[in-house]
């Protein structure tokens, strides 16, 4: 971007409402979009504040809660201090409010010309794809329940025509080689797991080779993804509040994926329909406590575009942190520890976990998909245990020892009986297969007779590991 444009799209980007009692104070925003909306519409760059003032009154009171005859003068003064916002003549008002803006009757008094700076307002009547997406992230950034409404009501409604979610660039699709070449055409932080990009609209990004957590939720297309802060129990700061303040307002996020050996995707904007805390693994290599964000994938920012089974899961979302730390790390310590417990002692412990949580689960919905995946972490950590790192699969001819990038044992913990057909999310009805015997028993021909002799030998193992006869 042009320095210009940059600067502009910057300043937009820094425009941060105060906070009051019952919220955000969305006066200056929404002063901004009006502006904007006269820049479209082709109307002078400044106007005197008499005609600002009777044109932004009634629309801060419908759409910022701004009553009286006041209301236009806070963002008309304070949007100066954005630099997106000229006052002429302002430099020679006597200011009253402890010297922070002149009275209203001054104002009506000398009815000053105002406006866009200069610069700006020849960008914004020279690029109208600028226009829009600057117009769409303030909609979307302040006003995402009514959109539609408020670019209607400021005159934007022919400018975004083609949709307030196709102004907006980056579009869902694109690849990039890495967080550097984003950065370089949206701007943004090159490295924040959770940051916004330089319109301000909060991006979450996910790496496979990465050192979070983050996974699809099995059999859905559901996101769980692990919050902010590598190492030592994460806290709602940085990037976890900016979450948790997306989640509270119901505002959509774009969601960035990176494949092993792939570029960067925007691959779709998403919500977050609940946070939840686990037990995880630092990058320093201890247990900690962590936020994982259940992100519902949407159509468009517009929430008119959402599915009903994800307006449901907002409705039901009541904004709590849902504990899953049922599992005390040292009760599951490492074996090196000392007095640690043995393996056969670890396997009982984290079996029994996993049965707590398998009884107190009795409705069936996407939520609770989510929540047996989260709340299954002592189930697929004891199997993982009983393998001791190889394909339980006693006829496996793959790679039974291979490892990952991160040193992990290529793995997948599967349900022998799937949890949609009745299957539990206890040691016994669950198996750890390398990816060749999961794909035999997912879609392979014999897959009905793999799975019986899959099931008799979960059940073997388990058995055996609790009876304190595995093969540690």
């Amino acid at each position: 971007m042009a320095e210009t444009e940059a600067g502009l799209v910057r300043r937009v980007r820094d425009l941060a409402p105060a906070q009051r009692g019952n919220g955000r104070s969305l006066h200056r925003p929404l002063l901004l979009l009006w502006a904007v909306g006269q820049a479209a519409a082709g109307q002078p760059r400044q106007q005197p504040w008499t005609q600002i003032r009777d044109s932004v009154t009634p629309l801060l009171a419908r759409y910022a809660g701004g009553q009286g005859s006041q209301a236009a003068l806070y963002p008309f003064w304070a949007l100066r201090n954005n630099g997106l916002w000229e006052v002429e003549g302002g430099e020679d008002f006597s200011l009253t409010s402890g010297g922070r803006r002149p009275t209203k009757a001054t104002l009506d008094e000398a009815n000053p010309m105002a406006g866009l700076p200069k610069d700006d307002h020849e960008l914004l009547t020279q690029d109208w794809a600028l226009t829009a997406r600057i117009a769409g992230s303030l909609l979307l950034r302040f006003f995402p329940d009514v959109m539609e409404e408020v670019a209607h009501a400021v005159g934007l409604q022919k400018l975004l025509a083609g949709g307030i979610d196709v102004a907006l660039r980056p579009r869902v699709g694109e690849l990039y080689k890495d967080r550097t070449t984003i950065a370089a055409a949206y701007g943004g932080n090159k490295v924040g797991g959770i940051t916004p990009l330089e319109d301000g609209l909060l991006s979450v990004f996910s790496d496979d080779k990465g050192p979070y957590d983050d996974s699809r939720v099995p059999g859905t297309d559901w996101i769980a993804y692990t919050g902010d802060g590598l190492s030592g129990n994460q806290e709602l700061i940085k990037g976890n509040k900016s979450m948790a303040a997306y989640q509270a307002e119901r505002r959509a996020l774009r969601y960035w994926h990176k494949p092993h050996g792939g570029d960067f995707t925007f691959e779709t904007w998403a919500v977050v329909v609940q946070c939840r805390k686990r037990w995880g693994v630092g990058a320093d290599g201890n247990r900690r406590q962590e936020y994982v964000w259940i992100l519902a994938p949407v159509a468009s920012p517009l929430s008119e575009t959402w599915t009903e089974e994800v307006k449901a899961a907002l409705g039901a979302d009541d904004l709590t942190v849902h504990d899953d730390l049922d599992l005390e790390p040292s009760e599951a310590g490492p074996d090196d520890a000392p007095g640690a417990p043995t393996p056969m002692d670890r396997y009982r412990k984290l079996s029994a976990a996993a049965r707590r949580t398998a009884a107190q689960r009795t409705k069936r919905s996407k939520l609770t998909t989510v929540e047996r995946f989260l709340r299954s972490a002592p189930a697929r950590e004891a199997v993982i245990l009983r393998s001791d790192g190889r394909c339980e699969n006693p006829e496996c001819l793959g790679h039974p020892t291979e490892r990952t990038d991160k040193g992990a044992p290529l793995l997948e913990v599967d349900h022998v009986t799937q949890l949609s057909d009745g299957g539990d999310d206890t040691p016994e009805s669950m198996i750890a297969l390398c990816p060749n015997c999961h794909a035999l028993k997912t879609r392979g021909s014999n897959r009905r007779e793999l799975s019986r002799k899959l099931l008799r030998r979960a059940r073997e193992l388990d058995q055996a590991f609790s009876r304190g006869e595995g093969q540690h």
